[in-house]
């Protein structure tokens, strides 16, 4: 008996410290939207809630009420223990209900949510006359009669239409020739009688397919009108006119829109529609012939143009001031419509209305956590470059990476005023943190993508899959190039990246090496970036100009750690095996660490081409189509310096 009284004890007051730490967390929270409203502006501050923090307008508005109404009583909310769902009560209730809650709350009364009802209608029957109270309780019989009636008449129409559909579906199209029948004149009285039963719960005044209205009206509403139309021409399937032997025909359709399906879809009478409606299909896994229309904004050397063009996009312009990065471009496709402009001196409303997607990789290092983070007093910063390029053209959709460093606290009114362009310019946002390694490419590469759709079309959009059982590692992915010059140790090399295991952040232990972002720095690593990178069985100082010998091994010791080549920066980047780059070592090396990945800009992009034409695509089949899963990648290395007729070019 001791024991239980203890542990009830013991659990009293944990819920007690629990509730309170409630309180005071919703407090901490008021505060915390607080403080932001008054250092941006608040419309700002709302877009970044929303963006960022995941927080719903709704939440924002009630923690804003807190914070206005609440906030001379934090220490009574804390002291009395009051819930979660009191504070909200009260943040919502009129001033003279919260004012009587609040006292009775400071006395050390018990007071919990019903005394707060009761009190609120206590205070509304004390503001109302005799009279008004009586109209008041009126009223509310009636909504309460009403409210029965409508249940009882909908149970009604549900039981009238599910016999009509087994009527139906029962027809024999022997009996149903084009001319009135009995099934046919059965099946119209069903209608006729079903039809007011539809209307007192639908109401009988519908828009047509075709009306101007019709446009206008939500999902819902037409669904409504559009059974209230079938049913009213069941209703007249008896007759002898040509629309009604018209009629009769359609009622054996097996399509579902057909009067089965439509009654079926609207009833939610699934086994009615497995016999009519058509097999799913199933997902594409070549591209369709339409190829959607984009242009990009700082397209560098092409990475994200490689991929969105294997996901059905054709490229209008592609937008580098970079010359050896346009070069580049040409060089690998020489049809690419290449514009080598700064893109702050373009007018964008030449391109307004042609435009499927925009999209671009604008400049991560203003925002990037190994350089100085200045944000929008760094003078690359072309984030609202970005947003009027949006706002100008007025594409379907638009697609940005950048670095996630530019989610970071001290650049949150520059992404705020950012994010409310992009709002401002009619675009559903959404903020997606992606990884290279999720796409089967060696890379330790965290991204974040601004993702916009118009609303039509962001219920479309589906994030796409991830493949972490696709992981690729260093090993395998670059044995062939490290093996190229004859070093002895490459076997060892590529096993122990296959077989080294690794934590993640989230504790997880996975099974092999990766690559990390790939800079283009031309001194040595930091001390402890250095060592991250060895552990991985790499070192990123310099650029190496050929692949390893045992020459080199030898002079560097026992420790040596391979580095890597141009070529194998491209491989690690995700670049085709015959893509060339133009510029000397380190323009090309910038060039390949500041692209996309082209295989997840073509994941990404086959979910926009998806959600934009409404097609369903087999992505994984799409990205990998001869599934070459678990097997090391067969690589005739190309040259590893660019020529010597285009060294001299640059040089000059």
């Amino acid at each position: 008996m001791h024991e239980t009284a203890a542990a009830l004890s013991k659990t009293r007051s944990e819920i007690i410290k629990l509730r309170k730490a409630m309180v005071d967390k919703a407090l901490e929270l008021a505060t915390k939207i607080s403080e932001l409203e008054s250092q941006i502006a608040p419309a700002d501050a709302r877009e970044f809630l929303v963006a960022r923090c995941n927080l719903s307008r709704s939440e924002i508005a009630f923690y804003g009420k807190v914070t206005r109404r609440l906030a001379p009583y934090t220490d009574v909310l804390r002291n009395n223990g009051v819930s979660y769902d009191m504070i909200r009560s009260l943040a919502s209730a009129r001033e003279s209900v919260r004012g009587r809650a609040l006292a009775s709350i400071a006395s050390g009364a018990r007071f919990d949510l019903s005394d707060f009802r009761v009190l609120r209608k206590r205070i509304a029957d004390d503001a109302m006359s005799a009279r008004e109270i009586s109209v008041s309780m009126r009223k509310r019989m009636m909504h309460a009669f009403a409210k029965r009636h409508a249940k009882t008449v909908i149970a009604e129409f549900e039981t009238g239409a599910t016999d009509l559909m087994h009527e139906i579906a029962g027809l024999n199209p022997s009996t149903v020739d084009g001319s009135p029948s009995s099934s046919a004149a059965s099946i119209a009285d069903k209608a006729q009688k079903l039809m007011p039963k539809f209307e007192a719960a639908f109401g009988s005044s519908h828009a047509r397919h075709g009306d101007a209205e019709w446009r206008s009206l939500k999902p819902a509403a037409r669904e409504v009108a559009t059974t209230h139309r079938a049913l009213g021409n069941l209703a007249s399937a008896a007759e002898g006119s040509p629309r009604s032997q018209k009629i009769r025909s359609h009622m054996l359709s097996t399509l579902a829109t057909g009067p089965l399906g439509t009654l079926a879809r609207f009833t939610g009478n699934d086994h009615f529609m497995s016999g009519i409606l058509p097999p799913p299909r199933q997902p594409l896994t070549k591209l369709p012939t339409k190829r959607l229309r984009t242009l990009e904004l700082c397209a560098g050397a092409g990475g994200m143009a490689i991929g969105l063009e294997a996901a059905g996009f054709e490229h209008v312009a592609l937008i580098e001031f970079d010359k050896n990065a346009a070069a580049t471009m040409r060089r690998n496709r020489p049809n690419w419509p290449v514009v080598e402009k700064d893109l702050t001196t373009i007018d964008f409303t030449q391109y307004a209305g042609q435009i499927d997607l925009v999209c671009g990789g604008l400049p991560c290092q203003p925002y990037s956590e190994e350089g100085e983070g200045k944000g929008h007093a760094d003078e690359r910063d072309l984030l609202l470059e970005g947003a009027r390029a949006v706002r100008e053209i007025q594409p379907k959709a638009f697609l940005f990476e950048n670095v996630r460093g530019a989610l970071f606290a001290k650049h949150s009114d520059q992404i705020a005023r950012f994010l409310k362009e992009l709002n401002e310019a009619g675009y559903d946002v959404q903020i997606v943190e992606v990884n290279t390694q999720d796409y089967g490419i060696a890379q330790n590469r965290p991204r974040i993508l601004f993702i916009g759709l118009r609303t039509r079309d962001r219920r479309h959009f589906e994030m796409p899959s991830r493949f972490p059982e696709r992981r690729a590692n260093v090993g395998e992915t670059l044995y062939d190039l490290m093996s190229a010059n004859g070093w002895s140790e490459a076997k060892n090399w590529a096993e122990y990246c296959r077989t080294a295991t690794f934590e993640l952040d989230d504790g997880a232990v996975v099974q092999g090496a990766q690559a990390f972002t790939l800079l283009g720095r031309k001194g040595k690593a930091r001390k402890l970036e250095a060592l991250r990178w060895k552990r991985s069985g790499l070192d990123p100082s310099g650029v190496p100009d050929a692949a390893p010998t045992d020459e080199l091994a030898r002079r560097n010791g026992p420790d040596f750690v391979p580095g890597l080549t141009i070529r194998m920066r491209a491989v690690l980047q995700n670049f085709p095996t015959e893509f060339e780059f133009v510029g000397g070592k380190e323009s090309v090396a910038k060039q390949i660490g500041n692209a996309v990945a082209p295989r997840m800009a073509q994941a990404f992009g086959l979910a926009l081409y998806s959600a934009l034409e409404h097609v369903e695509f087999d992505i994984e089949a799409m990205l990998w189509p001869e599934d070459v899963r678990r097997k090391r990648p067969i690589i005739d290395p190309p040259p590893l310096e660019p020529s010597v007729a285009l060294r001299e070019e640059v040089e000059a």
